[in-house]
């Protein structure tokens, strides 16, 4: 099973209702692949080192290395791999280039980069693989495709040249880019319209896995948000108080800065300053409705760490504030109040860091909560980029019960929203 699934926590019983739930798409177990091309459109969007360019995390690359790529090439498939790098115009929009060296070593299988998405050299790629002269190709990054984001329906996504180009030179399309199902792209929604498509089984379980928290995780729920994402956090914030699915709600890092403001706090002017450069004062109204409405749920930090100037960490209570120390973390009463919820909790959901990880002077709130949850007795999910990240650096990976490869498609898929990669292995028309 992939990355997440078959931890210690998850008995047979729920590995059994996973098993159940319809899913509503094809899976890999509906199709033959011995000597198919497999279009596989994955996401391989790796966090760039801005100073080396390199990776500072491949969990996305190896996942679909472990599961549904190895999988596929054991049961004879021939396949083109379709990812995407970053954005254009942003420092991490690069070539697929690194992706198909750092993949062939994962597999320690030749991964041919093709510099094209679908003109001439992607065309004669693709017909090597027919004829068993290539066996993995990776593709030019999809976003270099200037209709690859534009939005459109399932039909007129699947009329666009990537498609009508690719389509009709593969097999089968297999969609197992879980993180990015959130996203109405081209290469997610327009080639099941037109081929025989499926899951993946990063994508599948991504899914099953999610689907029974929402419908058969016990309570009571803890979610545990933290990080510099905002306005997801405040709509899920919003969501769980309207649906009743929370019971506790924790909020730490940049978010639970911005709503200790809300709850009157004043934080300091290098704090200030922080949350308007990161757009809080836009959210700041929308946040304190949200706040006023389910605040009995709203769990705060207690306590604080911030760092002097002499770079140390110094903590300190609520009381103290303001201080003009820029806050990086959560602090030990806080932990201890938090760890006593925790075992209290039957499911536990955590996407964000509760302070500067990367920083070992202010780490220890990560680490404490991560270690909090897995000595737990809680089905227990973390995801989100920065999350997965820490929990690799801590070692806490192989602990917990799911572990998800997405971050904005897994805050959408709690919030109960369709997405769009998702909906359109549903429409499949074949």
């Amino acid at each position: 099973m992939p990355y997440g699934i078959l931890r210690g926590k998850i008995n047979e019983e729920i590995m059994n209702q996973m098993n159940k739930i319809d899913v509503g798409f094809k899976t890999m177990d509906d199709f033959e692949f011995e000597n198919k091309v497999v279009l596989l459109r994955t996401d391989m969007n790796l966090p760039l080192d801005p100073k080396t360019n390199m990776p500072t995390d491949l969990t996305r690359m190896r996942v679909l290395a472990e599961t549904t790529l190895t999988e596929l090439l054991v049961r004879g498939a021939r396949v083109a791999i379709l990812t995407h790098q970053g954005r254009p115009g942003d420092p991490d929009f690069t070539t697929t280039d690194l992706h198909a060296k750092l993949l062939s070593k994962i597999l320690k299988t030749k991964v041919i980069y093709i510099p094209d998405v679908y003109g001439p050299k992607a065309v004669e790629a693709l017909k090597k693989l027919r004829t068993g002269e290539y066996r993995i190709i990776m593709l030019e990054n999809v976003r270099t495709d200037p209709d690859e984001m534009i939005k459109r329906s399932f039909e007129e996504q699947a009329k666009t040249k990537q498609v009508q180009t690719l389509s009709v030179l593969s097999d089968i399309y297999v969609n197992d880019a879980f993180a990015a199902a959130h996203r109405a792209n081209v290469s997610l929604t327009g080639y099941p319209y037109v081929m025989p498509s499926c899951a993946g089984r990063v994508m599948e379980w991504e899914v099953r896995a999610l689907t029974w928290l929402l419908q058969y995780s016990e309570k009571p729920r803890l979610y545990i948000l933290g990080g510099t994402k905002l306005d997801d956090a405040i709509s899920l914030l919003e969501h769980l108080g309207e649906t009743g699915k929370a019971d506790w709600i924790f909020l730490a890092g940049l978010v639970g800065n911005l709503y200790l403001k809300v709850a009157g706090y004043s934080l300091g002017e290098i704090n200030e300053k922080f949350l308007e450069r990161k757009g809080a004062m836009l959210l700041y109204d929308g946040a304190k409705t949200v706040y006023e409405k389910y605040k009995e749920k709203i769990i705060l930090p207690l306590d604080l760490a911030g760092e002097t100037p002499k770079s140390e960490r110094f903590e300190f209570p609520l009381s103290a504030l303001p201080l003009n120390m820029p806050i990086k973390d959560i602090g030990s009463r806080t932990c201890e109040h938090l760890e006593g919820i925790i075992s209290e909790s039957r499911t536990i959901i955590i996407s964000g860091p509760a302070g500067v990880y990367e920083d070992p002077n202010f780490s220890y709130g990560t680490k404490r909560i991560f270690k909090a949850i897995t000595s737990s007795n809680a089905f227990s999910v973390a995801g989100g980029g920065h999350t997965v990240a820490a929990l690799n650096m801590f070692g806490f990976a192989e602990k917990f019960s799911h572990v998800s490869t997405g971050g904005g498609a897994l805050t959408e898929m709690l919030m109960e929203k369709d997405l769009p990669g998702i909906s359109a292995l549903r429409k499949a028309k074949i």
